[in-house]
């Protein structure tokens, strides 16, 4: 990627300006732009995604630039649009099918066969590492996504070519910017190591070895060097990142996609070892970014800051590849978020996906998230895309559901409240039909519902994947909207189920604050795709010989992803009587690795 000059970026400034107060094309339908709780649900995500692929996908797999510039943009950026769909598509189970074909476009266009490799990506000795850098982490998300082996191979060949000899100890370490002129290095040409991160969970042992210190590394090794060097070298006492040092002249610019390389990498640190200061370093760089980058009471994220020249400034929204770098800040917050356990930071999370969806046009979400365009960069609005897939993903995983995220039905309908949780509940569910219906939640053995009801024995009925479950009485809390209170239902929800709150006759009416997926499931959950999706066989604690695992519906050498209770261990075995190599997991594993498709017996305790 290509750093512009001070001057154009201050150009930049003036176009993203006349952009933003430009008129509607014709035929275009803005979206209400009013200020609330985050409202958009999965529905409105499919929806929009669809929208994007529609306006912006050409040639089976590219991206345009923008609406008015009809060309395939760049790889690096195009990566953030393929990473995008694959992180939407996981979500919501569907476009699977995209991920192959934008994955493929890739490497068919931008292959050569060198070094060894005839699907070798750099074909154009002018592109720079961070590009690589980029499809490298695209590769890897698309393989968790499709279980395509030869994903996962390609951007382990790519990390170790760029490992092997474009890392070495001069300026105390880190990856060179470029290959041809070793003059520079920055930050984001060190996201290799957010990959080098994720393949540790994959190949735990394996060595690379590095020419130019004559050291052999494992990946975890790689990840935890270049973070240390990365913080060591960039990271301010306040928690702003700078970005590069060189030959040329030191660049203190704070970008916000430096602060999410950072949160990204700290956060797969952290979920690999549990070493809480890869915590406290992420928590001051996500609070700089939050107080630094953003507008608005809601912090909603739109500068960039030019240190050395012109200060803050708005990155034109379609002109200026600078558009994704938010975009990316928000994949690490997320990550940083769900594998960090941060949840203070969902609700800003959300803020963002829900300012780029009020500004949406054509169902297009606003690459400049607070204001209405009639055109953007597709980066950019893949951006506002992410940052709504990233706030439902991370709700569901943090077991807490905003009432207002769900959809209504009938009389059912958000209202304001201070007291709630998130500022709104789901109200006027007060006549046959209304209700309140959520999506693709995860196993859990009760629901917990945080209400409000100035009724004496308020009470609604429970749906379960559309079947009726029971009647769940609520308590009086005096009023509809400033007292709440917690009522648990034991209940048994399967993976993906949708449950559904709703006036039946006889039902008296209470507000809904929030559901939190409170009880912990009874049984492990073997997937044969990727990301928990394919399907799912539930097994109790116990040991399952291959044909035993086979009577309770589950194929021989199928099992790719897998959920595992909190405090319980799985011990997969290679062969069938609980004996061949052997593979542990005590956490959820969206992609089991080195035991993909090869789990014969299995012991659960």
């Amino acid at each position: 990627m290509r750093y512009e000059t001070h001057a154009v970026r201050a150009t930049g400034v003036v176009l993203a300006t006349a952009m933003l107060t430009g008129g509607f094309l014709a035929g275009a339908s803005p979206a209400s732009a009013a200020s609330t709780a985050a409202t958009f649900n999965r529905a409105d995500l499919v929806r929009t995604t669809n929208s994007f692929l529609g306006n912006y996908s050409i040639d089976a797999g590219d991206f345009k630039t923008d609406l008015s510039h009809t060309s395939a943009i760049h790889f690096w950026e195009a990566s953030f649009d393929r990473e995008t769909l694959t992180d939407a598509s996981r979500l919501t189970g569907q476009w699977k099918d995209r991920i192959s074909e934008t994955y493929y476009r890739y490497e068919n266009t931008h292959s050569a066969d060198r070094f060894g490799n005839p699907n070798c990506w750099i074909g154009n000795d002018s592109d720079w590492n961070d590009d690589y850098s980029w499809a490298t982490q695209f590769a890897l998300d698309a393989y968790e996504a499709t279980g395509d082996r030869h994903m996962r191979d390609q951007a382990k060949w790519h990390l170790d070519f760029f490992y092997r000899d474009y890392y070495d100890d001069v300026h105390g370490g880190g990856f060179w910017r470029e290959r041809a002129t070793k003059d520079q290095k920055d930050v984001p040409s060190n996201g290799f190591a957010i990959a080098a991160a994720e393949l540790a969970r994959y190949y735990p042992d394996v060595t690379v070895h590095n020419n130019p210190t004559n050291t052999d590394k494992t990946y975890l090794q790689i990840a935890q060097d270049t973070y240390d060097w990365l913080k060591k070298s960039f990271l301010r006492p306040d928690g702003g990142l700078e970005n590069s040092f060189s030959g040329r002249g030191w660049d203190d610019n704070l970008y916000t996609y430096n602060a999410g390389v950072f949160l990204e990498l700290g956060a797969n640190l952290y979920d690999l070892t549990k070493d809480d200061t890869y915590l406290a370093d992420g928590r001051k760089v996500a609070d700089f970014a939050r107080s630094h980058f953003t507008t608005g009471n809601k912090q909603i994220i739109v500068h960039e800051d030019d240190v050395g020249g012109n200060g803050l400034y708005r990155p034109d929204p379609v002109g200026s590849y600078e558009i994704v770098f938010k975009g990316i800040f928000l994949r690490g917050l997320y990550k940083f978020i769900t594998l960090g356990g941060q949840d203070q930071y969902l609700g800003w999370l959300g803020d963002n996906a829900q300012s780029s969806y009020d500004h949406r046009t054509n169902d297009l979400p606003s690459a400049a998230f607070d204001q209405t365009l009639t055109n953007g960069r597709s980066t950019g609005v893949a951006s506002g895309l992410a940052a709504m897939t990233y706030t439902l993903a991370a709700r569901q995983r943090s077991g807490r559901i905003e009432a207002e995220t769900g959809q209504k039905y009938g009389t059912g309908r958000n209202e304001s409240a201070t007291s709630a949780s998130g500022g709104q509940l789901v109200g006027s569910i007060d006549k046959a039909g209304a209700g309140v219906e959520f999506h693709n939640l995860s196993a859990t053995d009760s629901l917990t519902f945080r209400t409000a009801s100035a009724n004496k024995g308020a009470k609604l009925s429970l749906y379960v994947n559309g079947r009726f479950a029971r009647k769940v009485a609520f308590p009086y809390t005096g009023n509809w909207n400033a007292t709440f209170a917690d009522t648990t239902v034991p209940v048994s929800i399967p993976d993906g189920a949708t449950v559904k709150l709703q006036y039946d006759t006889g039902d008296l009416a209470a507000n809904i604050d929030s559901l939190t997926l409170s009880g912990s499931p009874d049984a492990a959950t073997f997937y044969e795709d990727a990301g928990y999706t394919g399907k799912a066989v539930s097994l109790k604690k116990g040991d399952y010989t291959v044909a035993q695992l086979q009577a309770a519906g589950l194929r021989n050498d199928t099992m790719t992803s897998l959920q595992v209770p909190a405090g319980w261990t799985v011990d997969v075995y290679q062969d069938g009587n609980f004996d061949g190599t052997k593979w542990t997991y005590t956490a959820d594993n969206p992609n089991v690795g080195p035991a993909n498709d090869r789990m014969s017996s299995v012991r659960i305790h």
